[in-house]
């Protein structure tokens, strides 16, 4: 009997959180469920907003299933989430069920240094330990755990990719206004540049209930950038690839991060994509080979990148081919025999 087979007989239910309801963007477990599908049947939970209504349906869809299942699988974030993760591995321990942990979240290693003992707990009693990144891996690895590498997915085919010959200066930045994404980075560099006589065109997409919008949005005002910046709502994955087209350069200024597959995504559509090199993204890419690097908050060298792409094409067009070299190795034909080793 083939393992696909093999697989198909399995049944998995996982625990994380599916956001495309009342977020404009899908979560890793909506991403991966429908993948999984293909070789196992899978329950998951939970897409319900209010805290204590989610872990109710968490609850409930793990009583539901736990006597037919033959892998729990939960998602492990470095927020308030994580108390869910405790909550279900200890019932799944209790049920004496194998379960795998999927890590999440650049601010884990912090989180271990505050709940080392419940951490530990929930950590040791895991068959499997996933990481979407070197760096998640190497520390825990640093910590005595045993962890695998299984990257974070995308289906190569959904972003049609195109190698920019001719860079112009237009800029996308896709993840909001929250603390943890900088906004006001983006927005300065694009100031600086301007008073520099380089005119950009940038989209930044957010929602107006993101903490930083009206900061951001006051300071577009004030300083007079409206012909140069334009802020949208967070737009539908197939939207805003459609769209992309349109832009060359993705910036992103994440002051901690693990994995970002918005970086993933736009180096496989071809743009030249800037980053800080914070948490997580040294062991995903590298430096003036798949993309650039700047230093957190530092807006005039984000500036200065910015500068470089539109007067040296050599770069841009490496870039360009290399990223989407890169993220070729994040489709779902690679990382499913991964998943299907875990999950046999």
């Amino acid at each position: 009997m083939c393992i696909i087979s093999i697989l198909k007989m399995k049944k998995v239910v996982y625990f994380g959180n599916k956001t495309s309801g009342f977020q404009s963007t899908k979560s890793t477990l909506e991403t991966l469920e429908p993948l999984l599908s293909e070789i196992v049947e899978i329950h998951s939970y939970s897409d319900k907003n209010n805290k204590l209504v989610r872990l109710v349906h968490m609850f409930i869809g793990f009583l539901c299933h736990v006597s037919s299942a033959n892998t729990i699988v939960i998602d492990v974030y470095s927020s308030a989430a994580i108390r869910y993760a405790e909550m279900i591995g200890f019932m799944t321990r209790v049920f004496r069920k194998k379960y795998i942990l999927v890590l999440h979240g650049g601010n884990l290693p912090e989180v271990y240094g505050k709940k080392e003992k419940r951490i530990k707990r929930l950590f040791t009693n895991a068959s499997h330990i996933i990481a979407p990144s070197h760096y998640l891996k190497s520390f825990f690895e640093s910590k005595g755990y045993a962890v695998q590498l299984v990257p974070n997915i995308i289906q190569l085919e959904q972003y049609p990719y195109l190698k920019r010959e001719k860079i112009r200066p237009k800029l996308l930045a896709l993840r909001g206004f929250k603390p943890a994404y900088n906004p006001m980075m983006t927005v300065k560099a694009v100031e600086i540049l301007k008073t520099r006589g380089i005119y950009t065109e940038l989209r930044l997409l957010a929602n107006h209930d993101e903490e930083h919008y009206d900061e951001v949005m006051d300071y577009i005002k004030e300083k007079n950038l409206q012909d140069c910046i334009n802020v949208l709502p967070k737009q539908e994955k197939l939207v805003w690839i459609a769209e992309s087209k349109n832009f060359d350069i993705m910036v992103s200024n994440p002051v901690i991060d693990n994995t970002p597959v918005s970086l993933i995504e736009g180096m496989a559509l071809g743009m030249c994509v800037i980053t800080t090199n914070v948490g997580g993204v040294p062991y995903l890419v590298k430096d003036n080979e798949e993309v650039l690097y700047v230093i957190s908050d530092d807006e005039i060298g984000l500036a200065d990148k910015i500068s470089e792409l539109l007067t040296n094409q050599e770069l841009a067009n490496k870039l360009s081919q290399r990223g989407r070299s890169k993220a070729e190795e994040y489709d779902w034909v690679h990382v499913k025999n991964l998943w299907g080793k875990l999950l046999t």
